[in-house]
C-alpha cells in the first residue's frame, strides 16, 4: 500500500495535508502524520510557540510537550 506521508515533506506540506485530507487518509496515514508533526514540532519549534495551518494548530507548549490539533480554534 502507497503512503502520501514521507519524513521527506516539509512540515508545511505536512499540515496541509492534514488540513486536505483528515477525513481521506487511511489510519495509518493519520497516525504516521500526527507522529512526523509531532516530532517536527519538537525539533523546529521554540517552547510557547505554535504553526497553524487553516484549522490545523501544532504547538510546543512551556513545558516541551507537543500537541497537535485539528478543528476551530
Amino acid at each position: 500500500m502507497y503512503s502520501i506521508i514521507s519524513s521527506e515533506q516539509t512540515t508545511g506540506q505536512l499540515m496541509q495535508i492534514a488540513m486536505d485530507g483528515k477525513e481521506s487518509l487511511s489510519e495509518m496515514d493519520r497516525s504516521l502524520l500526527v507522529e512526523i508533526l509531532k516530532e517536527r514540532g519538537h525539533r523546529e519549534l521554540d517552547y510557547g510557540e505554535e504553526l497553524t495551518c487553516g484549522s490545523i494548530r501544532l504547538v510546543k507548549r512551556v513545558t516541551g510537550n507537543v500537541s497537535l490539533f485539528f478543528g476551530n480554534k
